[in-house]
């Protein structure tokens, strides 16, 4: 079903949106990526996204968003490593390109967009080897426009990063920024594993990322952050979670104690379910903030006294990165993050045009960027 060795393998994307540790595909993926003219699409939890990867288009996310990009790059083929994507934007791309997907999961039919054209349960990594060998092509144009516009795509984030109220997207940059190079680091459900897929920069190759996916996302989540501090402990230990995913498992902090671990605590601090206001629900305020909202109305300082953590609460983005390095690797520490929900919907929105506009200016999406 391959080419043969004698035909070059031209644009096509390569992503692993999958979960959990594949640090043994970034060898045969990266060989592979050398034969072809394709760029690689990867979130942080796929452990591919990291420096020493070729052709990492960093901020895909924000990149998929500007309407033209899609239009523009239809690829011939997407080889799509393990599970889905996360990203809305990257589910709509590839269900709007309509290239054939192609899914190599060692775990079997995960494919709930029914987008895949072929399912490949299989060693990923092995079946990766094997192609790689069989190439002769080399990367192009084509890769060389979206790596490009990824980084233009990055710039205009840290552009707004600098200028915006505190929002999610702070509290990602600030954390990438600081956190060892061999840290390892459990991401919460819903928004914040998106926020991570958004504003994460490629990573040190020794650090690690987890995330807890599927129907029941959110149950466990502080349990299953303090096992991997229990696990590794040598290795720094983050929690980066929503203020609702911590308190649907506030009483594994005990664990802290119990079992002597050192972590830390990120709270994405918005009293309540800040995903919300970016889906359509946010169009009806009259039930939004009892069913959707929730407000816990939850006193961080009082849950870190209760279970014996170093506490700081910053509002501004200047004091999050100076919170950020005191705590990260000492004793057991909750750093609350506080912004409003509304205004980090609109901080959001705001964010997306900025890089359409930059996109624009550098030339639009026909590949001249």
């Amino acid at each position: 079903p391959f080419p043969d060795s004698a035909r070059p393998l031209r644009r096509q994307g390569f992503g692993d949106l999958a979960g959990g540790r594949n640090e043994g595909l970034r060898g045969p993926l990266a060989a592979l990526l050398a034969r072809c003219d394709a760029p690689l699409v990867a979130e942080p939890t796929s452990q591919l996204r990291c420096r020493s990867m070729p052709g990492l288009v960093w901020a895909a996310d924000a990149l998929l968003r500007d309407p033209g990009w899609p239009a523009c790059h239809r690829p011939d083929l997407v080889l799509r490593l393990g599970a889905p994507p996360t990203q809305r934007a990257l589910a709509a791309y590839l269900a709007a390109a309509g290239s054939p997907v192609w899914v190599l999961d060692p775990l079997g039919w995960r494919d709930p967009d029914r987008l895949a054209h072929r399912m490949v349960r299989c060693d990923p990594a092995a079946l990766l080897r094997a192609v790689g060998a069989r190439l002769r092509g080399a990367p192009g144009d084509w890769r060389r426009t979206w790596v490009r516009a990824g980084s233009i795509a990055a710039g205009a984030l840290r552009q707004h990063l600098a200028s915006a109220r505190l929002h999610e997207g702070h509290v990602v940059a600030a954390l990438a920024r600081t956190l060892p190079s061999r840290a390892q680091v459990l991401i919460g459900s819903s928004l914040a594993v998106r926020e991570a897929d958004s504003f994460w920069p490629p990573a040190s190759p020794d650090q690690r990322f987890f995330a807890n996916r599927g129907a029941s996302g959110i149950d466990g989540l502080v349990s299953t952050g303090l096992g991997l501090a229990a696990a590794d402990p040598d290795r720094p230990t983050v929690l980066l979670l929503g203020d609702l995913s911590l308190y649907h498992d506030m009483n594994g902090l005990w664990a802290i104690r119990r079992h002597r671990l050192r972590a830390t605590l990120v709270v994405l601090d918005n009293d309540g379910g800040g995903i919300f206001h970016l889906l359509p629900p946010a169009g009806h305020p009259d039930v939004f903030e009892e069913l959707f909202g929730t407000p816990l109305g939850l006193r961080w300082v009082e849950v870190a006294r209760l279970y014996g953590l170093e506490f700081v609460e910053v509002n501004e983005p200047l004091a999050l990165e100076e919170a950020l390095r005191r705590t990260l690797g000492a004793a057991p520490a909750l750093v609350s993050a506080r912004f409003g929900r509304a205004e980090s919907a609109d901080a959001h929105r705001r964010c997306w045009d900025q890089v359409a506009a930059a996109l624009a200016d550098a030339g639009g999406p026909t590949g001249e960027v």
